[in-house]
Formats: structure tokens, sequence, C-alpha cells
């Protein structure tokens, strides 16, 4: 590896054990383990472009640090990035390969965050989910359900549940007391960069709670009026974690109670939105999609519930911002996202696009493709915020913002 060269790589500032460092990690997960470098060591990896030789390296860092780097010392970087698959070279290719293969001959989505963001064995994991409801921030036990169906939507996290969960329960809640869905559409975020707007799979989806179905009669018919294919990028339904998340609650509500399937999209960027002046509505796969699955669930006749995965406001040092997070910091963003969620409310597509439009994206609101694409399917007269909650980082002085909010047909 005379030029080593680092594949497509997450990097962002962290403080560990008073010190500064470096994260780097693989947002795809084939890399499953974070790596954590001193600022000097990122300076040479920064260099694993493909186009600086060993020799090149150790110059400019003699250049930029004044000390000399032996060749040995790259060679041990270089091998550790290689055994964790964080270099571009056949050893990760052949990996990321055999990966997409098994993924597309498999007729099951297994569970990718289990053990980690949330509890593998279904028994704890209940207990998990029940704290959740019933702690200091969640909204108490759901009453026995009366089905009204006048629930049409939610707004849920996908923020890692630990951090989010009981924002999850005051969501799922009105699920389990006012909807009557058989279908529940999800509309999740790519995380990972794919060719179309909207990806969809046919996969059965693994929790601990059991498997979860695609509905694909409902997901055939679909496909069949779309000018795209939906399939395309299918493979990023197995790392993404903002469908899985979701399944676990819905499992959690209607375990032996009632049968229900699931669409899972996953939404991605519809262009830059940061002085963008044109709505997606403009966009013709985004058109197509919307009244692609209008007409669907209009002849399909089933009662659908739709639910936005998302997170709000990403921003602080680990997303490339200088401000300092102080309680007024906090407090303003609070209120510049309560503000672009009464667009939501009020069920105005367009205005919860311009209201993040306005200032460029500056908070980066990573659930708003589905957020977005949601206000322009869902039949609901309303909506009502349910809670809202910020999630910090102390070690890269970041946060991450989310809410749960309900959609309803004919709320007083």
């Amino acid at each position: 590896m005379e030029y080593p060269k680092l594949r497509q790589i997450e990097a962002f500032p962290v403080e560990a054990t008073d010190q500064q460092a470096i994260c780097l990690r693989d947002p795809h997960n084939y890399a499953e383990n974070p790596l954590l470098v001193p600022p000097n060591v990122f300076f040479i990896i920064s260099l694993f472009d493909g186009n600086h030789s060993i020799l090149d390296i150790q110059a400019k860092y003699t250049q930029r640090y004044g000390d000399m780097l032996f060749s040995d010392n790259v060679q041990k970087i270089i091998r550790e990035l290689d055994e964790n698959l964080f270099l571009e070279n056949n050893r990760s290719k052949g990996f990321i390969q055999k990966t997409k293969d098994d993924f597309r001959n498999s007729a099951i989505r297994k569970a990718v965050h289990a053990g980690t963001a949330y509890e593998n064995d279904k028994e704890r994991l209940r207990e998990q989910i029940d704290k959740l409801f019933t702690s200091a921030e969640g909204p108490g036990r759901p009453l026995s359900s009366n089905n009204t169906g006048r629930l049409k939507g939610i707004m849920s996290p996908h923020i890692d549940i630990r951090h989010g969960g009981p924002c999850f329960a005051w969501a799922y809640k009105d699920v389990a007391e006012s909807s009557d869905a058989e279908l529940f559409i999800i509309f999740g975020i790519a995380h990972s960069s794919t060719k179309n707007l909207f990806t969809l799979t046919n996969k059965v989806f693994e929790t601990p709670f059991g498997a979860v179905e695609t509905d694909k009669d409902f997901l055939e018919s679909l496909h069949k009026k779309l000018k795209f294919n939906c399939f395309e990028d299918e493979f990023v339904h197995k790392n993404e974690h903002s469908i899985e998340f979701q399944l676990i609650f819905l499992q959690y509500l209607y375990h032996q109670k009632r049968n229900f399937k699931i669409l899972p999209v996953l939404c991605s960027s519809f262009g830059n939105v940061a002085g963008d002046k044109n709505s997606p509505l403009q966009i013709p796969q985004f058109e197509d999609f919307v009244s692609s699955l209008k007409e669907t669930i209009e002849t399909g006749k089933k009662k659908t519930c739709i639910i936005a995965s998302v997170d709000l406001a990403h921003v602080g040092h680990r997303f490339g911002d200088s401000e300092l997070q102080d309680e007024a910091y906090l407090k303003r963003l609070e209120y510049e996202d309560i503000n672009m969620l009464k667009y939501a409310e009020d069920l105005d597509a367009e205005g919860f696009y311009n209201s993040i439009q306005k200032d460029n994206d500056r908070r980066r609101i990573c659930g708003y493709p589905a957020i977005y694409t949601m206000l322009n399917v869902l039949k609901a007269s309303k909506g009502k915020l349910l809670k809202y909650s910020q999630s910090t980082e102390p070690n890269t002085h970041s946060t991450v913002t989310f809410a749960g909010m309900s959609f309803y047909e004919n709320i007083t």
C-alpha cells in the first residue's frame, strides 16, 4: 500500500480522557468499531487519499510538526485501518461485495442494533420499553385502546433509544389508544447515499420480539405504478436504524393483540436545501412517488397509519459548528425547532420546507425528507406536538433534537 486510500468515513472531534481526539466512524457500518486517534495521527490519515505516497506523507508530517515520521509508524497505521476495513482496497471491496450479496439473497432483514441501542432479549426489551412509558419524562402506560381510527400518523424519533426513549413512548401511547391501522407506512431516513429519493424492500424484518412482515401485495401494487426502480438501493436497509427502532415499539404494543404489516420506506435527501429555492414538489421522482403512494392507499382500502421516523437539528462540534452550546444557545435552538414544527402541526408542507430553507438549513434537519413526504401524503386535519427533547453529548459539544407528534382526523 504505497499509496494508501481511505474509504468514505466520518471524522469528528471528541474529548477522551481530558485530551482531544478524532473519532473515525464508518457511516455504512461495514467497519463495526469506531477508532479514536490523536490529532497528529489524524493528520497522517487525512493524507490517505490514494495520491500521496508514504514518502510524501512523511515529508508533509515533518513540514507540519517538525518531527521525523518513520515509515514503520505509517505502516502500523495502515495495518490498523486495514484490519478495521477503513481502507479502500481489495480486502474491503471483497468484504463489502459479499455483504451485499448475502443481503440481496436473504428474505430476512435481521436486527442490527439489538444488544447496543436496545436490549436483545425480548423480556428485557419489554421491561426496557415499560420503563420508557413510566419514567418521569414518559407519558404513562397506554390506556385501553378505543381504536377510533382518528390517528392518521405520528412523528417519532430515530435517535438511540437510550437517549430518546421517553419521546418514542409519547408518540406510541397515541398509537396504542387511537389507531386501528392494519398497515404502518414508515418513512425512515437513509443515512447512506442512494441513487433514488425513495428506497423500499420486501424483506421480513426481525427483532427480539419476532418477525414483522412487509405488505408484499401493497408494495407490488405501488411498485407497478412507479416510474423508477424503488429496489435499486435496497442494500441501505441492511444497517439503517430508522425503520428498526419503530418496529420494536409497534411489536411491544400489539404483541398477541393485533396483526399488522409495514411498508418500509427510506427517504434520501431531496437535494441541497441550503439556498435551494425550488420545492421538492417540482422533482419528478418525488411527485411520482407521492401520487403513486396516495393512489395505492386509496385503492387498497386498508386502514393505514403513517410514521415519520425522524430526528431534527444536528448541531455542535461533531457537525462542524464552533458555537458554545450554553443554556441560552439551547433555548434558542428549542425556539427555532418549535416554530418549525408549527408548520407540521398545520400540515403545511411548503411552510415547513421554507422554514428550513430560509436559514440555509443551518440546524441540519436530518428528518426533513421524511417529514415533508408524510405531510404530502397524510390525510389529517391537525397535528399536535406531544414532546420535544434535546440530547447533548458533552464530549463532542454537540446536540441532536427530536420530537413526538400525532396527526389526527377531526381533532378538536
